[in-house]
């Protein structure tokens, strides 16, 4: 499996579950018609909050520091036997980030749902309210 920092954002919301192909598809169709980024358009669409944004580009990020300061620790000369992973409290540490970004994400799908429950509450109440004034 590749790194976070070398798979491509879509790829990664999808296989984390955030959204379906379909929706992954419908963004990457507006991103060829506006040319923005692919990530402010996930948020755009509604299909990723913010936060479940944050999430990904975090761990792509931290990959990326990771791969590059190998690098230039090779290319410095400083070069090991045996390749050191991340240890345990990092392991713990971004696996609790990831279940709290999700955590977040689903709390912010129901506020969003129950902002659409209000809207359309009021709605009603609003037309009900000036159909028995009319009547």
């Amino acid at each position: 499996m590749e790194t976070a920092a070398k798979r491509r954002l879509g790829d990664i919301v999808v296989e984390r579950g955030l959204i379906t192909n379909d929706q992954l598809q419908q963004a990457l169709d507006h991103q060829r018609q506006t040319g923005g980024k692919l990530g402010e358009i996930l948020v755009e669409l509604g299909l990723l909050t913010r936060m479940a944004l944050a999430g990904v580009l975090s761990e792509q990020w931290d990959q990326l520091r990771l791969t590059e300061s190998g690098r230039k620790t090779a290319e410095t000369g400083a070069r090991r036997a045996t390749v050191v992973g991340p240890t345990a409290v990092e392991i713990a540490l971004r696996e609790r980030l990831e279940a709290l970004t999700e955590e977040l994400a689903k709390r912010d799908e129901r506020i969003v749902q129950q902002d659409a429950t209000i809207a359309a509450l009021l709605r009603r109440l609003s037309s009900e309210t000036l159909g028995g004034a009319a009547a």
